[in-house]
């Protein structure tokens, strides 16, 4: 199996190969070109059209700006529906990223320069360039990867923990994005490996192509890092966070309850007046549903004004999921991976799937969970944590420490000092 699988892998390479081989080229002539510079204040340039995934590159962010050898600029990129080539921001001209890192006080460029033009990325001269969603569609043709990587190194700092296994690999990790990269930065070991097993090595210089440094998100739960928001008027705070699939046209894809599932927690919120429900959809779940016809406009209208009208109820669409996690004592989800950033507080979670197709992160971490089938259970299980008796209490905290790489606090550190060392 060893042999054919090699085959198998080599055939792979040959055909990508030569599908690839002008924007491989590309990323060749990059690497010579920044290579050539030898500046000593390096530039890098970290690339946003997500507000939700600025966490990741927090702590990259934060140790470049003490550093006196590094330039670091952040450039804020509208979003770009799948499909459209037109961002779905611009169609109200807003710029989410730009309005996002306003908001925060965090000096940014705004990509979008009005009449269909761009911010010269180019222009900054940038020796380092770090991308958080490996999509192309999401980026105006000057900003995608195999354009970029012709006068840049590119690295890709993952948005999310991701526990799914290899049958997705190559859709979270698609090959035109890929071959463009120095290094991808795993947010854990077992995606890391299943990189090197499947993915073909693309033209010269990848064979430390795929590194795990930890995920810096975790950075953010380090000591002193943590926060807590409580309401004084609610015993207890729910997050719910149903996943963005309807499984109408994948029966593949990790469900999603939502739609068996609303009506029931807002008329639960309705007779527990002493809880705080925050309902946190995916940023993709309405418009999917909507796109997909499983829900119309008047759908969402409705739900949206049940939720308006009840006190205890939130649609929370913070860009910070971390200010949602603070709030809540207890979580209740369909597949995500911010399951993985709400595990290590310690606190619990009632999972409404199963581990089918996770890798063995998510195995451990979903393996303490608490598993509901049904909105019945669900209850149930809210009733028996609320009332204090969380029987996998000690089991998630051993665990913890085997999710949290031992230099938690100091990963984006060290990401940061790998890309200047590649």
């Amino acid at each position: 199996m060893a042999i054919k699988h090699k085959v198998i892998r080599f055939g792979h390479y040959i055909k990508s190969y030569f599908i690839f081989h002008d924007k491989i080229k590309n990323y060749e002539a990059g690497l010579r070109y920044v290579n050539r510079k030898n500046n000593q204040i390096k530039k890098l340039v970290l690339l946003v059209n997500f507000p939700e995934s600025w966490n990741s590159l927090k702590s990259i962010y934060d140790e470049a700006l003490r550093k006196k050898d590094i330039e670091v600029k952040i450039l804020a990129v509208p979003r770009i529906s799948e499909e459209s080539e037109n961002a779905t921001d611009m169609r109200s001209g807003r710029n989410e990223a730009y309005d996002f890192f306003t908001e925060n006080n965090i000096e940014a460029i705004r990509a979008d320069l009005g009449d269909n033009s761009w911010f010269d990325l180019k222009s900054l001269e940038p020796d380092y360039v770090i991308y958080t969603r490996p999509y192309k569609y999401q980026y105006p043709e000057a900003y995608r990867s195999y354009n970029v990587c012709s006068y840049a190194k590119l690295f890709y700092v993952p948005y999310a923990y991701g526990m799914l296994g290899e049958k997705v690999l190559f859709t979270v990790l698609p090959e035109d994005f890929v071959f463009t990269m120095r290094k991808i930065y795993f947010a854990n070991k077992s995606r890391m490996e299943e990189a090197r097993r499947c993915i073909p090595r693309y033209g010269k210089n990848t064979a430390d192509r795929y590194t795990y440094l930890g995920f810096p998100r975790f950075d953010m739960y380090s000591s002193g890092n943590m926060k807590t928001d409580t309401d004084e008027r609610y015993k207890t705070t729910i997050v719910w966070l149903p996943r963005w699939t309807s499984g109408k046209f994948n029966s593949e894809q990790k469900s999603s309850h939502f739609l068996e599932y609303y009506k029931d927690f807002i008329e639960f919120a309705k007779d527990n007046s002493d809880i705080r429900l925050i309902i946190r959809p995916h940023p993709m779940m309405l418009s999917h549903y909507l796109s997909e016809g499983v829900m119309t406009e008047e759908d969402v209208k409705s739900f949206r004004g049940c939720c308006n009208i009840t006190a205890n109820i939130v649609i929370d669409e913070e860009k910070d999921y971390m200010n949602t996690l603070n709030k809540a004592d207890i979580m209740v989800t369909d597949y995500t991976s911010l399951i993985a950033e709400f595990f290590i507080t310690g606190k619990p979670i009632v999972f409404c799937d199963d581990v089918t197709g996770l890798n063995e992160e998510g195995k451990k971490i979903c393996s303490c969970l608490y598993y509901a089938d049904k909105f019945d259970s669900v209850v149930e299980y809210i009733d028996i944590l609320r009332s204090g008796n969380d029987d996998m209490k000690g089991i998630r905290q051993n665990l913890i420490s085997n999710i949290l790489p031992v230099k938690t606090g100091e990963i984006g550190k060290s990401i940061l000092e790998d890309i200047l060392n590649s």
